[in-house]
């Protein structure tokens, strides 16, 4: 066997060699360096960014859309926010002073009033002084000192105490300087509208 033993040419030694310092040169190059690896790009960010404002921020927290908030909701109480007071506030206001408390353009409805449909409410004015007398919404989310149309009549007079006079499903409370007018069904005791008013009738 030591006689038949033949030596490896050189050339090939030296290709294998070649071969390997190649194979070797890749895998080094494919691996990043700390400078181009993006988490370590991160930290040398946010430590520059430490360095610069004296205190780490750290990095945004998505949030979704049901967790996300408006500027009005910011800027008020969740009461305020979703509270008939709103629409209260509107008496007394004149037909240009409404119109730029609500940025919506209103359509024409009967007897000279006002609908905004996306906002929700009617309106209607003083045919003398040409203010807002009248309110009128069926939108079930306006909170009512805890109640909300759609439930029973008996609950706004637990929110407003006892009505000023109760007719043919039409139960009316004295509210600051004005009125509520809370429209309900005689049978079931429903609510399923609201009339907010400037004076009593």
């Amino acid at each position: 066997m030591i006689s038949q033993y033949k030596k490896t040419p050189i050339k090939w030694t030296v290709i294998m060699l070649l071969c390997f310092i190649l194979l070797n040169g890749c895998s080094s190059t494919s691996s990043s360096s700390p400078g181009t690896n993006p988490q370590d790009t991160a930290v040398t960010e946010s430590s520059s960014k430490v360095g610069e404002n004296s205190v780490a921020q750290a990095p945004p927290i998505a949030v979704s859309e049901e967790e996300s908030v408006t500027h009005d909701q910011v800027s008020s109480s969740d009461n305020e926010v979703s509270s008939f007071e709103i629409y209260f506030n509107l008496l007394g206001l004149s037909k240009q002073e409404l119109n730029n408390n609500i940025s919506e353009k209103p359509e024409p409805v009967d007897e000279g009033g006002l609908e905004y449909k996306e906002t929700g409410i009617r309106v209607w004015f003083n045919s003398d002084t040409g203010i807002v007398n009248q309110v009128f919404t069926q939108r079930e989310d306006l909170d009512f000192k805890g109640a909300k149309i759609g439930d029973k009549a008996e609950s706004f007079q637990n929110a407003f105490g006892e009505p000023i006079s109760d007719q043919n499903g039409d139960m009316h409370f004295k509210y600051k300087d004005g009125y509520i007018s809370v429209i309900y069904d005689t049978q079931t005791g429903i609510t399923f509208a609201v009339y907010l008013l400037n004076e009593d009738f």
